[in-house]
Parts: C-alpha cells; structure tokens; sequence
C-alpha cells in the first residue's frame, strides 16, 4: 500500500474525541472548530471512496499509533521492556504502573485511535452511497471501514475500559460531547463490525497493510478469546459475558478457519524469516497476517518507521549474522539507534538457554570494526529483539511492519481455546518444535494447559504488544507481575485512566 503517495487535500475529517479536537478547556464557542467532517465535494467516485479507505489505513503507522506508541503503551506496563533512563516521566508512569490522567503517553494513543475511527466511520457512512461504484468494490471498501472501526475499538477496550462510543462522522460541535459506554456495548459493535465485515469483504489479498477476510477471522479469534479469558477468570469488568465455554468456541471456530481455511497466510520454519522485511514483504506466503504497513522510500515519519531505533542500542553501528543457528550464515548491517527501550531481565531469562527465539530472535552480541562486543542485560546497552530490524534501512527510514496479527498468534489463540484436546496440543507444539524446546507437557488439566498456552505466548510473542493484554485478560496482573517479578501496581492495573484533556472537554464523560 503505497500510502506515501496519497494527496491528503482530498478531504477533511475531524478527529473523533473532544480531546483532540479541543488541545485545552474552552468555553462556548462562537465559531466552528476546524476539521469537522465535510463530505459535500467527496464520495463521488470509486476512486474517491479508495482515497478515503487508504486514508483511514494511515493512521495506524503514525508515530502516536503502531510505530512508536502502541509499544509504549503496551510493552513497558510489563516484564518485557523498562526505558532508557532519561525518558519523560509518562515513560516511567508506565512502566512502573502508576499511571495518572495527565499522562502524555496515554493522551497521545487515545487521540490517534479516535483519529481512526473518526476515518473509518467516514468510509462507513459515506461510501455506500456512491452509486457509481461496482457493488463489490464498494463493499470491500465498507468492509474494511468496519474492520478498522473494530481494531481501533478493540485496542480503546483493553486500554481504558469504558469509552465513548462514537459511530457517526462529527458535523456539528454540538456531536462531540459523550458519555462513556458499557464493556458490553463496545464488544457487542466490535462483534457486528467484524461480522459486518466478514460479510462484505470478498478480495483475498490487495497488499500487505489492508485487511482481508482472513485477517477479519484472525481479529474475530482475538475478540472472542479476550472476553472468554476474562470472564473464566474473573478480570475486572467481565461479568456481562454469559458464557465463557461459549466464547472460547467462538474462538476456536474463528481461528480454526484462519489455520486450515485458507492459504494466504501460514507458519513459517525459520525465526529470522519471520521479521526478514525482503522476505514477508514478498513472499507469496507470510505469517503477517495484518501489520501496520511501511516503506523506506516514504517522505515523512509514519510513510517509513524509525520504529527499530526505540529497540536498538545507541553504542555503534552493529554487524550480527543473519542466523545465528548457521555458522556460515551471512552476516547484515543493522547500524545503530537510541536506545530508547531497554529488555527487562525477566523476559530474557524466563527463555530456557536453548530456546531458538532467545539464540536467534534477541540479539546478546554484535561486531563492529572487527571487535565483538557481548550485551550485558543488567547494564544500559542490553540485549534486544531483531524483530525490529530492517538491514536495508536508509538513515533511520525502515520498511519495518509493525505487526498487528500473526498466523503464530492465531495458532496459540485456537490451542488455548481448545484447551488440551489433541488439536489443541498440536498447535503448541507446532510452536514449541520450530523454538527447539520439545512439546508441552502432556498430561496437563484444562487451567495449567490454559495457563501454559498465556506464557507460551508471553515468550513468542515477546515485545509485539500482546503481553499486557494476556495478562489483563487472565487476571493475573498481580500474580505475574507482582507476586512474580516484585513489581508495585499503584493504578492502571486493568485499564488506564481517561486522558485528563477529554475529561475536561467533554462533560459527559464525567
């Protein structure tokens, strides 16, 4: 998806929350923000309609979104990541789970998300009528509207809780005020976008960056997974799901037609392909099944990705083989960056000493000039994830996708689902044998098969955004990170606080 490219005068569109389109408190207004929606002179043509669809695909590379926030959010409230020490207070806010109203980072990702729902409910109100258009382009188009409206409100529901729902582009400023909406009222529109969009996307696969109908199952999976584990365990806010056997069915049936129904997306043998961007940009067949998509060649920040600096450390410009496992492997340029996020030590000692994903996916030594340089986990330059790496970078441009979902992912979602029946250890396995750790215990219980299935995944999917929300979902906040680890929760256990800006520009939210 060539997102670079994309003349954005074509239209306007208001972001969706007051905190974004009000930057302070303010009285009555005598005029009109700037921003909202204006669709007179839009919507005619399809090429109208793929303009705004690209448009609403956008935002999620922006660096408030998938290529920097997202991580922040995400990754430093657990055992994964900590932040380098002169990082802004928000960054600490974080990481050591005292977050507050006013804290910058959870401002920043509440506007970007709300920035993408404020696009993609414009798709889905305005592109259904342009008659001109062929019926199924113009569903594809709708279809991918209600994919994204979902995604943005899957991530707004396992950050904040409840927030307000918004399914209509703002016209006036008198739209803008709302209260927040139940647990049960965001799933429920989740669950009918998906299925909305299950319904109407037809196209297999446009590029990498836009959704297919694989990737509105494997979303669907996650969905139905998170409020399954919620309501099993008991998270916080949960009650309303009736029954937590039944969600954990619909998981599996979404998932299992990710993993058998189709061959667009598969597992992938060897562990540097997976996060090699020359080959699942290219590939035929590639375990992402949807990511935030990326160009080197972009023109700004959010085109291409300086994602790869926040992981890569700041010393000098690094030399690592492409595999470590093969000693003849060639070896690539990663060059160096800001060091920015720094490994937590209980990530990289929970792999066992053999696990491939710690020999070849987290990078413990380099060269540079011919000198090797070893990386200590307790000091300042530490051992880091090269899922994050583009060796054909130019400057600090990477084609580096931020992944969103993996065909891994979805493997582990169906197995945890299925609980340790012979399909379900079958998929784990699957994982556990491309690592080289062997299978999973055999004789497990349904609750230690489950519990296996949320640290199988803590360690595959180390550093993608998941961890936070796996332990959320199973109500295990407390016991993993502070009974385990001896971290102290002071807020933002299970959701964050509202941002303090939409709070005060938006008096029903109170």
């Amino acid at each position: 998806m060539n997102i670079k490219k994309l003349n954005y005068k074509f239209i306007l569109i208001g972001t969706l929350s007051a905190a974004s389109l009000f930057p302070t408190a303010c009285g009555k207004m005598e005029e009109k923000p700037y921003g909202l929606t204006n669709t007179g002179s839009f919507y005619k043509t399809a090429a109208d309609a793929e303009s705004a669809i690209i448009y609403a695909y956008s935002v999620l590379p922006e660096v408030g979104y998938y290529s920097r926030g997202y991580y922040i959010i995400t990754e430093l409230p657990t055992e994964n990541l900590t932040q380098k020490g002169d990082a802004g207070a928000a960054n600490f806010e974080l990481d050591e789970l005292r977050t507050t109203p006013n804290n910058s980072d959870l401002d920043n990702i509440w506007t970007y998300i709300y920035r993408g729902i404020a696009r993609a409910n414009a798709v889905i109100t305005n592109v259904p009528n342009i008659s001109s258009m062929p019926e199924a382009a113009r569903n594809q188009v709708v279809g991918e509207g209600h994919f994204l409206r979902a995604l943005h409100y899957f991530n707004l529901v396992r950050m904040f809780g409840e927030v307000p729902l918004r399914l209509e582009t703002i016209s006036d400023v008198a739209q803008i005020p709302a209260p927040k909406a139940s647990l049960k009222d965001i799933f429920d529109l989740i669950l009918a976008d998906l299925n909305q969009a299950g319904q109407l996307i037809t196209v297999p696969r446009i590029s990498e960056g836009r959704a297919n109908k694989v990737a509105v199952d494997a979303l669907l999976a996650k969905v139905h997974l998170h409020l399954a584990s919620s309501k099993a365990t008991g998270a916080p806010g949960y009650g309303f799901v009736p029954d937590a056997e039944a969600a954990y069915t619909q998981a599996r049936t979404a998932a299992s037609r990710v993993i058998s129904g189709q061959t667009t997306f598969g597992f992938t043998e060897r562990l540097p392909e997976i996060f090699d961007t020359e080959v699942y940009k290219k590939t035929a067949v590639s375990e992402h099944i949807f990511d935030a998509a990326v160009d080197r060649t972009g023109e700004v920040e959010g085109n291409f990705s300086k994602l790869p600096n926040m992981f890569l450390p700041a010393d000098r410009p690094m030399t690592i083989p492409y595999d470590a496992s093969d000693p003849a492997s060639r070896t690539i340029n990663i060059g160096q960056g800001w060091a920015h996020f720094r490994t937590e030590a209980a990530i990289y000692n929970a792999y066992a000493t053999n696990d491939r994903r710690k020999t070849e996916l987290i990078v413990s030594s380099y060269t540079n000039a011919g000198t090797t340089y070893n990386l200590d986990i307790t000091s300042s330059s530490r051992p880091f994830t090269r899922k994050f790496i583009d060796p054909l970078r130019v400057g600090d441009k990477s084609s580096c996708n931020s992944p969103v979902i993996r065909y891994s992912d979805i493997l582990l979602v169906f197995a945890e689902a299925a609980g340790p029946t012979t399909e379900g250890y079958a998929a784990v396995n699957r994982i556990r044998a491309r690592a080289g750790i062997g299978p999973l215990n055999p004789a497990l219980g349904l609750q230690a098969f489950r519990d296996a299935i949320v640290e199988e995944r803590a360690l595959e999917l180390a550093f993608e955004g998941n961890r936070l929300f796996d332990l959320r979902r199973t109500n295990s906040m407390e016991k993993i990170l502070v009974q385990k680890y001896g971290k102290t929760i002071t807020s933002g256990a299970y959701f964050f606080p509202i941002p303090q800006r939409e709070i005060d520009t938006n008096p029903l939210i109170k």
